[in-house]
């Protein structure tokens, strides 16, 4: 082998190692996690930019004059506070009425006008979304079938109190939400006499003690 040839020979193999050494180098990059996406109740994302929904009559009246009614009764709590609220506004006058029911109409108007120009975001990952909801439709085919002969559980003296009085409070707080309405029969729960209140906890010892003895004839049969 000649001298020349000896040098290219070399040569080469200097430039091998210099390429296995540069891949010996590549570090690869660890994935960046994606940030979680805030989604609403039906799985799907929230957009943010989305017109914030219009208001009633009696929630426009609550975010005004909350702030002065809590500085006014420091020591209230959350659904003492709201009760308040609801009470101060159902003795408003007609004139002071009208006002805010007003304004609760002006508030729906912008909000159906902005809605006008509102398009919602179509995300990339719309596909995983569905598939998200795919999984739980599967998970809700797998849950066992719930048996239509099996006795009815027992109540807390509180949701018997509930059942029995949320259509009165209810007609009585028109204007209130699922969860306002929940917030007050709580407040008017806790608000009962001692001599009130057991009455609703001597209902519901009765009421365990008729599901324990239809479980025991249920599982008796079965």
């Amino acid at each position: 082998m000649s001298s020349s040839d000896e040098e290219s020979v070399v040569s080469n193999e200097e430039v091998s190692q210099e390429e296995s050494s540069e891949e010996e180098e590549v570090v690869v990059a660890k994935p960046v996690k994606a940030k979680r996406v805030r989604k609403g109740k039906n799985g799907k994302r929230k957009d943010p930019l989305k017109p914030k929904r219009n208001m009633s009559a009696f929630f426009l009246f609550s975010n005004a004059n909350r702030a002065i009614l809590k500085a006014a009764n420091p020591e209230l709590s959350f659904g003492d506070l709201a009760k308040l609220i609801s009470t101060k506004f159902k003795a408003l006058d007609e004139n002071e009425r009208k006002k805010w029911d007003k304004k609760a109409a002006k508030d729906k108007i912008r909000y159906l006008e902005v809605m006008k120009d509102y398009v919602a975001p179509i995300y990339s990952d719309s596909e995983d979304d569905s598939d998200d909801n795919e999984g739980k439709k599967k998970k809700k085919k797998a849950k066992k079938v719930k048996d239509p002969n099996k006795p009815k559980r027992n109540m807390s003296p509180y949701f018997l109190f509930s059942c029995a009085n949320r259509a009165d409070i209810k007609s009585k707080n028109p204007e209130a939400t699922f969860g306002g309405l929940a917030r007050i029969i709580s407040v008017e729960f806790k608000a009962l006499s001692e001599s009130d209140k057991s009455k609703w906890e001597k209902k519901a010892a009765k009421d365990k003690v008729r599901y324990l003895a239809e479980m025991e004839v249920y599982n008796a049969g079965n």
